[in-house]
Parts: structure tokens; C-alpha cells; sequence
């Protein structure tokens, strides 16, 4: 049997032909929608039955875990023996799988911080898995500083801004700003994501539903449900654009 060459000192060994993807669902600014944005990929990932699980660093009650309480961990991001939790799964995993972080408000520049710290930017840049940032805009400038801040920081990782999902702010400021510019002209991504019919979204919000449940006239238990064909509808056209947008990102 002839031997294999062995690769010299400095040559990347070849990347996996499958590997998992870490999704961190984020921004420093709260109330813009980072956990709608975490459930519409919760939703994508269950209909195009990609293996997944989520971690919902709202600590110590969560959120997305209120959602889909049988595929979320709730975990404090800051604490070690919780951080080993998420990437050690994530170095562990041999397939395609899907690790989705819903950041907290107010740690998304310490997670970047982190990720240098434990040479996540650089493994991603290795190919050991993919590596993508759902950076969730709100219309204040305080978001677009936000952005302009965190550009510099995604070496190894695609950064993609997701237009407000949840609130309907207006972005005309982000639209006209030279952060925007340098954004696009560096490759970034945009998802545009329409806001839900507020009285959908409520009586969603209710029921403690998924986006699918509350579609199908289910509860959370599986039991049916009495919920307004109206407000089902505009949520089924919403999801159906909604896809749309996410099956753009190509996980």
C-alpha cells in the first residue's frame, strides 16, 4: 500500500466535504427582533428537515426556548461550562447540522470578542464549519452605528443584515447611509423580511405557538385549535415570503 503524502508544515489540510454551520441570530440594540428572526430560521430548518438545535442565550427564562421548547437549551453565554455546551457540539459535529444562537441583547460585540478569543473566526476560516451572523437592523442610528462598528469583525464569517422583521421601522436612514455602501460593496447580504400583521403576531405570541402551529389551526400540545382563519392566512402568506427570503442564505 503506497503511502499518503503528508501535508507540509503550513498547508491547510483539505476541509471536510460535509461540516456544520453555527447561525448567531444577533444585535447589541434590543427590541429590533432577533428571536422573530431566530424562529423564521427554526421554521425553515424544520421544513427543509435540516438537523438543528438552538440556544437561547436570554438567560435565565429564555425565549426562543418558549417556542420550541423539545430543540432549544437555554445557556448564559457568559459562563464557560455553558459555552462548552454550544461549541463543543459544534467542533463534535461530523454532518450538516444546524447550530442556531439567539443572542441576548447587549452581548453582541462580546460574542465577537469571544469568538476571537477562541479562535472561532479562524476555524470557520479553516473550514472546519460555516460561520454566519444574522445581524438584525432597527431603523435608529444607533443600529446603523452598530453595523458600521461590527464590519471589521466578520473575517471567516458571512454577515448578513436582516431588515427589521418585527416592528416595522423605518430603515430610509440605513438605506441612505455610507454604512450601507461599504456594506454591499463589501459582499454583504440583506434579508427583507415584511413585518407580521401585528393582531397575527399577538394572538401568535398567545398561544405560546410556532409560526407552522398557529398556521395549521394546532396548539403547541399538537390538539387543534379555534384560531382566526383571517389571522391564519395573513401568517401563511407572510411565512410564504418570508422562506422566500431565507432559502437565499444557502445554508
Amino acid at each position: 500500500m503506497s503511502r499518503q503524502p503528508i501535508p507540509s508544515r503550513g498547508q491547510k489540510s483539505a476541509e471536510p466535504a460535509v461540516k456544520p454551520t453555527l447561525v448567531c441570530v444577533g444585535a447589541q440594540k434590543g427590541g429590533v427582533g432577533k428571536t422573530t428572526t431566530a424562529r423564521l430560521l427554526m421554521h425553515w430548518l424544520d421544513e427543509t428537515r435540516r438537523s438543528h438545535v438552538a440556544f437561547d442565550s436570554e438567560y435565565p427564562q429564555g425565549s426562543l426556548k418558549r417556542f420550541y421548547p423539545d430543540k432549544t437549551q437555554i445557556i448564559d453565554i457568559a459562563e464557560v461550562s455553558d459555552q462548552m455546551r454550544l461549541f463543543d457540539a459544534l467542533a463534535g459535529a461530523r454532518d450538516n447540522s444546524v447550530f442556531v444562537l439567539d443572542l441576548r441583547a447587549g452581548y453582541f460585540f462580546d460574542i465577537l470578542d469571544k469568538f476571537d478569543d477562541l479562535m472561532i473566526f479562524r476555524e470557520a476560516r479553516d473550514g472546519a464549519f460555516n460561520l454566519m451572523f444574522l445581524h438584525v437592523m432597527g431603523g435608529s442610528v444607533e443600529s446603523i452605528e452598530e453595523v458600521r462598528a461590527s464590519l471589521p469583525r466578520f473575517d471567516g464569517a458571512r454577515h448578513v443584515v436582516v431588515r427589521n422583521p418585527a416592528n416595522g421601522a423605518d430603515l430610509t436612514q440605513w438605506d441612505e447611509s455610507d454604512v450601507r455602501a461599504t456594506f454591499e460593496r463589501q459582499g454583504g447580504m440583506e434579508l427583507k423580511i415584511a413585518p407580521l400583521h401585528p393582531l397575527a403576531y399577538g394572538a401568535i405570541d398567545q398561544a405560546s405557538a410556532t409560526f407552522r402551529d398557529f398556521a395549521e389551526n394546532k396548539l403547541p400540545n399538537g390538539a387543534a385549535a379555534d384560531f382566526s382563519y383571517t389571522l391564519r392566512a395573513y401568517t401563511k402568506n407572510w411565512l410564504i415570503h418570508s422562506m422566500i427570503q431565507v432559502d437565499r442564505l444557502k445554508i
